[in-house]
């Protein structure tokens, strides 16, 4: 089931200061993760991720992903330590027509040398902030008595 990218992650993603890791499965079935700051989110609450190079590791990865029905994920770090989980699919890649050729000039605009291989888009299928005290709480709400004894001795 898929969850819907509110503004503050939509802020986060477009945010050039946060930084993004797309973890993905190779066709073997090994974890590959990649510094990706081509991911966003769009309008419609899906994210894109803009691949610019052919035979990546993750280019690869993806295109498997979208063949086998394979999920992938996304770590996201803000400047302030700020951590984000997504959890998503990709569910469809465009690698010419309009949707494309919007996204390449606009990618070639930022920079000459950017050669826009293909676009992805992937539907968010969980989203959770993993940010060290945002889990502390949590875990002390959900499990009370998962303490160490020592934290009571005096």
């Amino acid at each position: 089931m898929s969850v819907k990218i509110n503004a503050e992650l939509q802020k986060i993603l477009s945010d050039e200061g946060t930084i993004k890791i797309l973890s993905t499965l190779t066709p073997e079935g090994e974890v590959h993760a990649a510094v990706k700051q081509s991911i966003f989110a769009d309008a419609d609450g899906n994210i894109v991720y803009l691949e610019f190079f052919e035979k990546s590791q993750t280019n690869i990865n993806m295109v498997n992903s979208i063949w086998f029905d394979k999920n992938i994920s996304i770590t996201a770090v803000t400047a302030d330590k700020k951590s984000w989980f997504i959890k998503g699919k990709p569910i469809r890649t465009r690698v010419f027509g309009k949707e494309y050729e919007a996204f390449y000039r606009k990618a070639e605009e930022r920079n000459p040398d950017n050669d826009l291989v293909a676009v992805y888009y992937i539907q968010p299928l969980e989203i959770y902030e993993q940010t060290y005290q945002v889990q502390q709480a949590q875990h002390k709400e959900k499990f009370p008595l998962y303490v160490h004894l020592d934290k009571y001795a005096e």
